[in-house]
């Protein structure tokens, strides 16, 4: 009810600060007052096509629409300098009212002439190029780049990614006032990009395909309660579990339902390793074109994934490592002739690794006072920490733990209460306490709990120096965001060159990668040369006559 009572106040607001334009233009001062058809006669008063009252009905797009039309309904009544309306978005309409109570107002209608002297085309062209770009962007295809080593190597810091929001349906922006092009922070500031005076509904339109197992998922990062939901971090990860599955974890291999579960064959999944050789260094160049393992000294100051830590290299004599190193290529890592030993290392949780007895002690104590692995595990709660672990997961042995499927119902006992008290309380806003045993949501006391929405586990492929669903739970599915489709430019920036070999590359498929850079190029130079032929025969057409 307040939500309405604020959108009548809206309107009548609007309405009071303009109907005398309205009458002005010879059209009705009622129709200042009704919601939407307002709009719709605004555009009309201002001589400006039907349809941009479409535009202005799409969030995001409506932010850069409505100055545009500020502007044109502001010239058609002879206010014609910028800074009018300037004022009249910065005072959210209070200046529009000025002139409105204070003015003579005199329709006089649209000046081409000065339009095109004082404004130019160029400008038209740059606020409509912004709102073509915005509506691809929201509805379309986006994108991203990888920041991280997370997914190395199926994707890699440095890939520049095309992002289909179409695959798992678009989801309309739930903050429509927003500035464009940009996420949650303007360029160069900590200066929120949007206004979250309202925020629309969650509202998805219909599909192409589900979410699946082994799918790669950008999706909004769950923890970033502060931002609304579709202005938090974009993350990208595989999708390892579906609503409904029951995941489990055993010695690094994910288990769905009781049953072992592989990467696709394009994908390079890697895991640490501790790594002794027989007193010579790693070939850098050798790892990289044999394992593609880039080579990083710890302390670098480098954008590139750090794959291998020296450990010891003090008298040239003995050289140690903690190697992140694709499983496909473990065996023959294993057998290169430098190398002595290779311990599988739990970088994912210290505590673990630091009990190995396996492992030199100098290892261990570096593990826990360099790494900054020891992270507290999902659905681990806070609360009964000091009394120690409730659920005794590691980053290698987890679970089993339900993936929660809208519809779905599970007993709410001590452990359960537990595992979901947070995507309750945090992703279906609802209150879940317990007291006595007994256990509370919204005040009533409850047995059960039935989902309101999918939920997805999401890990990334460099299972040791990836955080993800193992440390902050699952993914609702309104944080769905898209599914990566292709790669269109790959640098690799520790030796600031292009990687030739994933340009123009597809994100998922089998076999080898298969860069399309060539075809695009025909393409292109043939679509160059058929364009200026038919420029060139219209020119003589024009001349002939």
């Amino acid at each position: 009810m307040n939500i309405f009572l604020l959108f009548l106040a809206y309107e009548l607001y609007w309405g009071l600060i303009t109907f005398k334009f309205y009458t002005a233009a010879g059209r009705k001062a009622w129709e200042a007052f009704i919601p939407f058809y307002r709009i719709f006669v605004l555009i009309k008063i201002a001589k400006k096509p039907w349809w941009w009252f479409i535009l202005m009905l799409i969030p995001m797009v409506s932010t850069i629409m409505t100055i545009v039309v500020v502007y044109e309904f502001l010239h058609v009544f002879g206010f014609r300098k910028t800074w009018q309306t300037a004022a009249v978005v910065l005072t959210l309409g209070l200046y529009l009212g000025y002139l409105s109570y204070s003015e003579k107002l005199d329709y006089k209608g649209r000046d081409d002439d000065y339009i095109k002297a004082n404004l130019g085309e160029l400008t038209n062209a740059i606020f409509f190029a912004v709102i073509a770009a915005t509506i691809i962007r929201a509805t379309t295809f986006e994108a991203y780049t990888i920041p991280t080593g997370s997914m190395e190597k199926s994707l890699m810091i440095g890939d520049f990614l095309f992002v289909s929001k179409l695959h798992y349906g678009v989801r309309v922006p739930m903050t429509p006032v927003s500035f464009p092009l940009v996420h949650n922070k303007l360029p160069g500031t900590q200066t929120n990009s949007y206004l979250n005076v309202f925020e629309l509904p969650y509202l998805r339109l219909p599909k192409f395909a589900e979410v699946e197992k082994n799918d790669i998922v950008v999706f909004n990062y769950p923890e970033e309660t502060w931002h609304p939901i579709d202005k938090r971090e974009n993350y990208v990860k595989r999708c390892v579990a579906t609503a409904g599955d029951t995941l489990q974890i055993i010695d690094r291999q994910v288990y769905i339902d009781g049953v072992a579960q592989t990467l696709p064959d394009r994908s390079l999944g890697m895991f640490s390793y501790y790594v002794k050789t027989k007193g010579k260094p790693l070939d850098k160049a050798f790892l990289k074109e044999n394992f593609d393992i880039t080579f990083i000294r710890p302390g670098d100051n480098s954008t590139a994934s750090t794959d291998v830590y020296i450990l010891k290299a003090g008298d040239m004599m003995n050289y140690e490592y903690i190697a992140f190193i694709p499983t496909k290529k473990l065996e023959a890592f294993k057998k290169m002739a430098q190398v002595t030993d290779v311990i599988a290392v739990n970088a994912g949780n210290t505590r673990e690794s630091y009990q190995n007895p396996e492992l030199p002690k100098s290892l261990r104590t570096y593990l826990v006072t360099q790494c900054s692995y020891e992270r507290r595990l999902f659905p681990n709660p806070q609360e009964v920490h000091g009394a120690g672990v409730l659920f005794k997961y590691t980053a290698d042995n987890y679970g089993p733990l339900y993936i929660p499927k809208k519809g779905e119902t599970v007993e709410m006992n001590n452990l359960n209460f537990y595992r979901y008290k947070k995507t309750i309380t945090v992703h279906e806003g609802k209150e879940l306490t317990s007291k006595n045993g007994k256990y509370f949501l919204d005040g009533e006391e409850i047995t059960n709990y039935t989902f309101e929405q999918n939920y997805y586990w999401m890990m990334g492929d460099n299972r040791h120096n990836s955080l993800d669903s193992r440390y902050w739970g699952f993914v609702p599915e309104t944080h769905i965001v898209g599914k990566p489709v292709f790669i269109w430019m790959s640098m690799d920036w520790n030796d600031f060159k292009v990687r030739t070999d994933r340009v123009f590359t597809t994100v998922a498929g089998d076999g080898e990668r298969k860069s399309y850079f060539l075809y695009f190029l025909v393409f292109a130079v043939a679509g160059w040369g058929v364009n200026k032929y038919i420029k060139k025969k219209k020119k003589e057409k024009d001349a002939a006559q």
